[in-house]
């Protein structure tokens, strides 16, 4: 398909045609049954990838337009005719199998919640007498973490690593990321038990955000000695 047959069809379904640009490109479709047949075909492939895979849509109508290129011609004869070449339907309805086959075979993008299952915090004892400390930890563990994040925010001295980080986990689930990344950036820059733990928290938080290169970026700094390490690396696969 050369250019201008290319943009015609996008003009066209984005009704971005003047009045007779669409009653010239409607009256070609009526007179000319090989021009009207490669328009349905990728009117409807377009459609259904529109529908189903919008994601991926515009890497269709890119393969689709180079694929064309080397079965539409442009003949001149006065004005400009675009012949269409049977076998351009082997070529456009192979770009659809294969790039059907891709996004299947892709798989669904894996998402945060897939990976949300914490550990329970266990830094209060019984008869503790932080009772905001005690109500963050049992809060958590309940996974009400609107009300765990409540009875964190009034604790006057929350520099504990231990305490920050399931705060931090609080505050992901509750959609406050600045203030989570900045207490995890806090724990990854200690010495403490959670410095890995907190890099791979970093990055689902970039994935909860859908900041996926983000999180890719994070999970290939977790050190293979981190007991998360084995799920950064099955996450990396499946984001590539």
């Amino acid at each position: 398909m050369n250019e201008e047959a290319y943009n015609s069809f996008e003009s066209y379904l984005n009704n971005e045609m003047s009045t007779e640009e669409r009653l010239d490109f409607e009256s070609k479709l009526q007179d000319d049954s090989q021009f009207r047949e490669s328009f349905e075909l990728y009117k409807e492939t377009s459609a259904f990838l529109e529908h189903k895979f919008s994601a991926e849509t515009q890497d269709f109508k890119k393969n689709l337009a180079l694929v064309s290129k080397d079965y539409f011609s442009e003949e001149e004869e006065g004005t400009k005719v675009i012949s269409f070449k049977p076998w351009y339907y082997a070529a456009a309805a192979s770009v659809v199998i294969l790039l059907g086959t891709w996004i299947f075979m892709k798989g669904p993008t894996p998402e945060y919640g897939d990976y949300d299952q914490h550990e329970n915090a266990s830094f209060v004892e019984r008869g503790d007498a932080d009772e905001n400390l005690k109500n963050a930890q049992d809060f958590f563990n309940k996974k009400e973490y609107r009300k765990a994040v409540v009875s964190f925010q009034k604790i006057q001295n929350l520099d504990n690593p231990e305490h920050q980080y399931f705060y931090a986990i609080a505050l992901i689930e509750t959609d406050n990321y600045v203030k989570a990344e900045m207490l995890l950036n806090e724990i990854q820059h200690g010495t403490s038990i959670y410095k890995n733990k907190a890099i791979w928290y970093s990055a689902l938080s970039e994935l909860k955000q859908k900041n996926v290169e983000e999180c890719k970026s994070l999970l290939r700094q977790i050190p293979e000695d981190s007991e998360d390490y084995d799920k950064a690396q099955e996450l990396l696969k499946e984001l590539d």
